[in-house]
């Protein structure tokens, strides 16, 4: 019968050198005519290659072989590798039955050798396999063994190996990103530590819902290097430890987002930090709030008066107010008030070349608003991640109260990210309604606003209600219109 060549490959020599190879010798299998045992694994990097002998239990005109494409090398309830075909020299050939691959005239009890070739690399760490044919679809099927131990040890692991020394290690480098984070809503749902070994920050895995066999506390899920702009790239580890060098990771105090945008998982997915437990479990913080500076959002009263979050602000030695009037200049400003308990901030601009904002187009608005009523918000959300354009999203008021029933906060429907803190929401004429403070990491179309009754309060008490604009000129704009004159007064806000 004719044989069929798969394909020739080149790389397939590399195959064929020593490698890490396991001698099994196993037992062998029942049989009338013949029987077969595995002998041997053999690891290479670019697949693995199993060795099968048989024996003849009588004298045979012809003992023939054969696997079918329905072959699999699996630990676990994971299949691994499939079979490529048959190695024939410097060949992988068709294998399945009716290939009449074999040997003529073999005596009683002689035996005969066979290698089968599964493309791909075999995680480290898994010491145990399965080769299982599941068959064709006439039923016919080759040798199957199971659970034999092999010698391929894990590789890039950590002496971290527990959440308690993870624990001590993020205990003595607390900088806002060493931390314990689990995924949020993910098939593997992955529980990590970014701990700092040598200068390095690393994500060490420490469990998993599925219970991956070859994945151990300890083993290195991501090396990450920092860039300028705050965003991490990282040779991110998948689940069958092969590595991805086109993943990003951006941390903003609260959680973890990994941005995976090449791979067999292209994607974002969101982590929430659990440890340190010093965070109120909403994110509101800064664009890249990683030690020594951060970002935000805040909006034009009169007088150069900005509103922003007392947490963009709190802290900062150095405020930079970017935007006005469009502009890139930036400007420097100074805390005027703050109503903690609130999370509000009056900033003004103390500049010499600052000569004023101009006719504000926006009022204030202090009655509560209805829930289903539109609203639209401006700011600067991971601008070391998005750029520094001014971004819009939309949405609805989805209920009065804020998070865990707060009276002072809206909850809206309108996305929200670290960096628009302090930013305004506007309903569908163009007035103030409330102040961005947070967003729950991970979820989806969840975000709060400060309520602007509070902040006129802050106001009053603290300047005076002339500051406040009281004329809108923009209601009967379309929205985009409206954003195109709204971008000049809502502002960039960076500290240091």
């Amino acid at each position: 019968m004719r044989r069929t060549v798969l394909t020739i490959l080149v790389s397939f020599i590399c195959a064929l050198c020593m490698g890490q190879t396991t001698i099994i010798n196993g037992s062998w299998t029942s049989g009338t005519t013949e029987c077969g045992r595995l002998k041997s694994v053999e690891i290479q990097d670019n697949g693995v290659v199993v060795t099968i002998e048989v024996k003849a239990l009588k004298a045979l005109k012809r003992l023939q072989i054969f696997s079918t494409y329905n072959t699999y090398i699996t630990s676990g309830n994971y299949q691994l590798l499939q079979l490529s075909g048959l190695v024939v020299g410097n060949e992988i050939k068709s294998c399945g039955s009716g290939t009449n691959w074999g040997w003529d005239k073999v005596a009683i009890g002689e035996t005969r050798s066979y290698q089968l070739f599964f493309k791909g690399a075999l995680p480290p760490g898994v010491t145990t396999i399965s080769i299982i044919d599941n068959g064709d679809y006439n039923g016919a099927h080759g040798y199957c063994f199971r659970n034999y131990n092999i010698n391929n040890p894990r590789k890039n692991y950590s002496s971290i190996n527990s959440e308690y020394l993870a624990k001590k290690n993020i205990d003595s480098n607390n900088d806002g990103i060493c931390g314990i984070y689990e995924q949020i809503a993910g098939e593997q749902n992955y529980k990590l530590a970014c701990i700092k070994e040598n200068g390095q920050h690393k994500l060490i895995y420490l469990s998993s819902s599925t219970n991956i066999p070859w994945w151990q506390p300890g083993d290195i899920k991501a090396n990450l290097r920092a860039s300028a702009s705050g965003i991490f790239k990282a040779d991110w580890f998948m689940a069958n430890k092969s590595v991805n060098k086109d993943a990003y990771l951006v941390f903003d105090g609260l959680s973890m987002t990994l941005n995976m945008p090449t791979g067999t998982d292209p994607g974002e997915t969101k982590y929430l930090k659990m440890y340190p437990e010093n965070s109120p479990g909403i994110s509101g913080g800064s664009n890249t709030n990683q030690g020594s500076s951060w970002t935000g959002t805040g909006f034009a009263l009169k007088n150069g008066y900005i509103v922003t979050n007392n947490h963009v602000v709190e802290g900062a030695s150095s405020i930079l107010v970017q935007g006005v009037n469009g502009t890139t200049v930036e400007y420097k400003a100074e805390v005027v008030a703050v109503d903690k308990n609130n999370d509000l901030a009056l900033i003004r601009i103390n500049d010499y070349r600052f000569d004023g904002f101009g006719s504000i187009p926006y009022s204030i608005k202090e009655t509560l608003c209805d829930v289903g009523s539109d609203v639209f918000v401006l700011g600067y959300p991971l601008t070391s991640y998005m750029g520094e354009e001014i971004k819009l999203t939309n949405g609805i008021i989805s209920s009065r109260s804020g998070y865990q029933g707060d009276v002072t906060t809206y909850q809206i429907s309108a996305p929200v990210q670290p960096g628009n803190s302090g930013g305004p929401m506007f309903d569908k004429n163009g007035n103030v309604v409330g102040v961005v403070n947070a967003g729950i990491p991970g979820a989806e179309n969840v975000g709060y606003a400060i309520k602007t009754s509070y902040l006129c309060n802050l106001i009053n008490s603290s300047v005076s209600n002339a500051i406040i604009p009281r004329n809108n000129t923009i209601s009967a704009m379309s929205l985009s219109e409206k954003v195109k004159v709204l971008r000049n007064y809502t502002f960039y806000i960076k500290c240091k």
